[in-house]
This record gives C-alpha cells, sequence and structure tokens, in this order.
C-alpha cells in the first residue's frame, strides 16, 4: 500500500474565509432560449461572509442512453467560477449571473440588497470562455473551498471547464497523479455543498448520495431552488435532497413559475404558484424556504443540548483539520494498489456546523472555543439532551450517563470538570423545559 502526503499537493487557491454557505437555487435551463440571459447560480450565507477561496463548478455526468456502463458521453467540468472578491449580501444572498450574452434579464428580479457576480468577470482561466450551462444529461453542482494544484495546461488548477473529471467514469472524481495513472489532479478537495440529479444515465459526483435527487422522471429539471438544510434526512422520501429542494421545468409562457405537472417537491411542500427567484429568497405565497438558525449545529431546525455537546467536542477544530484516509482506488478486491492521502476533515454538513461554532463567538480566532460553547448553551435549550424537542425524563437518563462516564458534554459550566455542580445546573435546565 502506498503512502504519501497530499499535504504537499495542497495550495490554498485564495485565503479561504469561515462561514457556512450553501447553494440556494440554480437555473440551468430556461424555457424557449436565451439561456445567456436568465441563467444563474444563487448562494445563501451570513451577510458580509467573504468568499475568498470559494468556487462554485458544474460538473456534468456524461450519458449512457441504453444502460450498458460505458459512456456515450464522457464526463465534463461544463463551467467552473472563482467567487474570490465577491461578498455575501446585507440580506444573506449572492448570485452569480450569465452574462455571456451581453446582459442579464434575472438581474431585474434580484431583490436590491442582494450582491451580484457575473460569469465573465469570475470564470476560471482555461483556454475556453464562459458560455450557457449545459442542460443534458446528469449534473453536479459543487461548491469548493480548497482545491489542489494542479499546473496541467499551464493553469493553477484542474477545477476549470472543460476537464475530464472522471477518466474512468466511476462515478468518483479524479485523484491524478501520484495516486492514480490516469485523470488530473482534482482530489482531494473541500466540499462545501453540492446537489445532483441523474438524467440519461449520467453519473452524479456528491459525496453523499443523500444530496442526489433520486427520480425526476419523465422531464430532467430546468431549475433547482433550496426549501431546506437539513442534518439528516427527515424522510418519507428516500434522500435527503428530495426533502430540502423543489425542481423542475418552468412555463415557456410564464418564464419565472414552475410547471406543477412537471416538478418535485418536499414531503407536503404547497406547490401551487412557486416561481423562480434570482436573486432572492424562495419563498412563495404558501411557502417560505428555510433560514438558518444560530445555534443550530445538527441542521435540524432548533438548538438543544445536543447542539451545546457537538460544539464541546469541535472545541479546537478548524476548517482546514485534516485527517488521514485510505481509498482502495476503486479496486476494492486489490489492496495492492489502496493508497492513504490527506483529506479535508470537515465537508457538507460538518462543515457548515463547525462554521456554526466558530462564529458563534465572533473574533475568538479561527478555532472552535469554549467561549464558543458557552454562547450556544445560551441560545439551547439544555434539557433536551438527545435533540428530540422535549425535556423528560429520557434527557435525565442521558445526561446521567453522560456525568457517569465524565463526558465532557456534561461540563455544563465549561470549567474543564464533571461534578455534583454541573449535575444541579443541568437539573435547574431540565426543569425549566424547552
Amino acid at each position: 500500500m502506498k503512502k504519501m502526503s497530499a499535504l504537499a499537493l495542497l495550495c490554498a487557491l485564495g485565503t479561504a474565509s469561515s462561514a457556512q454557505v450553501v447553494i440556494n437555487e440554480v437555473w440551468e435551463n430556461p424555457p424557449g432560449g436565451n439561456d445567456e440571459f436568465w441563467e444563474f447560480v444563487e448562494f445563501y450565507g451570513p451577510p458580509g461572509m467573504r468568499l475568498d477561496g470559494y468556487a462554485i463548478a458544474l460538473v456534468k455526468g456524461g450519458n449512457d442512453p441504453d444502460g450498458d456502463d460505458n459512456a456515450d458521453l464522457p464526463s465534463e467540468i461544463d463551467e467552473a467560477f472563482s467567487l474570490d472578491g465577491l461578498t455575501i449580501g446585507s440580506n444573506g444572498l449572492l448570485v452569480l449571473l450569465n452574462d455571456t450574452g451581453g446582459g442579464s434579464f434575472s438581474e431585474a428580479e434580484a431583490d436590491p440588497e442582494t450582491a451580484i457576480a457575473y460569469f465573465t468577470l469570475q470564470h476560471i482561466d482555461t483556454i475556453d470562455t464562459p458560455g450557457k450551462l449545459g442542460n443534458d444529461d446528469s449534473s453536479t453542482y459543487v461548491l469548493v473551498r480548497q482545491r489542489p494544484v494542479d499546473n496541467f495546461g499551464g493553469f493553477t488548477t484542474s477545477w476549470r471547464k472543460d476537464i475530464d473529471p472522471d477518466e474512468n467514469w466511476d462515478s468518483h472524481i479524479d485523484f491524478g497523479a501520484p495516486y492514480q495513472s490516469y485523470g488530473r489532479v482534482l482530489e482531494p478537495y473541500q466540499m462545501v455543498d453540492n446537489i445532483a440529479w441523474s438524467n440519461n444515465g449520467g453519473k452524479e459526483y456528491t459525496r453523499d448520495s443523500q444530496d442526489e435527487i433520486s427520480e425526476t422522471p419523465g422531464f430532467n429539471p430546468d431549475v433547482v431552488s433550496r426549501v431546506g438544510y437539513n442534518g439528516v434526512n427527515p424522510g418519507p422520501q428516500p434522500r435527503r435532497a428530495d426533502e430540502e429542494l423543489v425542481y423542475g421545468e418552468t412555463l415557456l409562457l410564464d418564464t419565472l413559475k414552475y410547471d406543477v405537472d412537471e416538478m418535485g417537491a418536499p414531503t407536503g411542500f404547497n406547490t401551487t404558484d412557486f416561481f423562480v427567484t434570482p436573486g432572492a429568497y424562495n419563498d412563495s405565497v404558501n411557502e417560505s424556504q428555510f433560514r438558518f438558525v444560530p445555534g443550530d449545529i445538527d441542521f435540524d431546525g432548533r438548538v438543544t443540548g445536543a447542539d451545546f455537546c457537538a460544539a464541546v467536542l469541535l472545541v479546537g477544530s478548524t476548517l482546514d483539520d485534516t485527517e488521514q484516509r485510505t481509498s482502495d482506488n476503486e479496486t476494492p478486491d486489490d489492496p495492492n494498489d489502496d493508497f492513504v492521502y490527506d483529506a479535508w476533515k470537515f465537508e457538507g454538513r460538518a462543515f457548515n456546523g463547525l462554521h456554526v461554532t466558530i462564529n458563534a463567538n465572533p473574533g475568538d480566532g479561527a478555532a472552535a472555543t469554549l467561549a464558543d460553547a458557552g454562547v450556544i448553551r445560551g441560545l439551547a435549550c439544555m434539557g433536551d439532551v438527545n435533540g428530540d424537542g422535549i425535556a423528560n425524563t429520557q434527557d435525565v437518563l442521558a445526561y446521567l450517563n453522560s456525568w457517569n462516564n465524565q463526558d465532557p458534554c456534561a461540563d455544563i459550566n465549561l470549567d474543564g470538570t464533571v461534578n455534583t455542580v454541573d449535575f444541579l445546573a443541568f437539573l435547574n435546565l431540565w426543569t425549566g423545559g424547552c
């Protein structure tokens, strides 16, 4: 088994900031042509958050219409944009607009507080120019923070347009040299958020299949709008993405309106009069998209003793932490080509949960601290230890078990010692209910 340090390959392409951000809405295929005037990618995060070091890429997964697992069309990074120099608007939104036709029709729909950016200005350098988002076959949108250096072709990164990210077409982004004898150097990258859907037999490239829309029967989505952000799938639909995203076709004669006959949505979501909202929250007369809750580390919509415990366990962690992992090189039966690499420890929900912690007490450094945990303690229903939304005897039993085991999460006053003072403090908080 080969063991090499990937840190020698990694480069912070811009100094990455410490903040949570998600892909909020993507209009990939506006109806009736004029895509280059309507397309956009929208982001949601804390107002004023700097996005230096971040990038967004559309990875097309090729196609395999006959289902023989041989690509009729290979995968490709269709478009890639740096977010360096950009800041989330005062309303929590940034919209990246396709202006390759000379302007953007979507810009007129944006709220005044939304930060605006353009394809032509943010395009990552390559031999090609920015264009329309590919709207056939499978799509994966990846929000990247850290990515490795690759000087192939005279550029600094292979996270750029027209690169094949999966040369052996196995649904995994390539590591390239020195780990693999094929492919460009694209891994290890740090994923902040990703969403995907399959069409025409193409591949998807999420870290977790829970972030892939399960089915899009009879249509390939024109647009995807985020209305939820969950730590785990609340069900009953098979995947977390099914319960977080509205997706579907848009009407030709009412350009911004979803077609109710060709769309999908979370369970119980009222899709009547739901519109594409470039540069605005995905709210309608009947429904509203989620908003981040301060102190909610596990993204269940509330702040409880479970969030406090998560914050305590994260003390000392930074967004730049790495850990060693082993890859089977997509050959699980052959250990001879396995390799060890340095991976980014915090990605996706773990990344954003750590951000919540680090920024609970702003200005105290790049790592999570006990002061951060103290702020979250003040926001939390501490009597709800198991995070189910109710403070009851199950929580007392859970705390007693933690206290007996000298678990750091039982240190209610954060003085470094688990003792009777903490037990009495917990009982007082538990009695107060939620």
